[in-house]
């Protein structure tokens, strides 16, 4: 019997300050084609958007040191309100989920950018075949 390949959820994003740009953990998604990220935040009016990046030359050795940060490029995804590049964050409180799109990336992270506000950010990811 084979296994499916699948990412189980873990945080990425540990009590992020939205007062400045926020680079999630970077999860090697080789294997695995959908990949599903969840946010959550509370503060004082954070105001600001998400978006996902992926990489192919991002490169970790044998010790799980990183050997090459990488080039990283933006992607399109899917939201509850259908395909964007970023999604808004704003209110006190609140959530969000992203979906990526069919990718044959090897390497992906999601990237927060403030405009104002004070708060904490909080990040999931998972992910499986299709």
């Amino acid at each position: 019997m084979s296994q499916r390949s699948e990412i189980r959820p873990y945080q990425v994003i540990t009590n992020g300050n939205v007062a400045g740009t926020i680079t999630s953990l970077v999860t090697i998604i080789q294997k695995v084609s959908l990949v599903n990220y969840t946010f959550s935040w509370s503060g004082t009016t954070p105001v600001g958007t998400l978006k996902i990046q992926v990489s192919n030359d991002y490169a970790v050795d044998a010790t799980g040191t990183v050997s090459n940060t990488g080039n990283w490029s933006d992607v399109s995804f899917t939201t509850g309100t259908g395909t964007a590049a970023s999604v808004a964050v704003s209110g006190n409180t609140g959530t969000t989920t992203i979906n990526s799109p069919l990718l044959g990336a090897y390497a992906i992270r999601a990237v927060y950018t403030a405009s104002s506000g004070t708060g904490t950010l909080q990040g999931y990811v998972c992910g499986k075949v299709a």
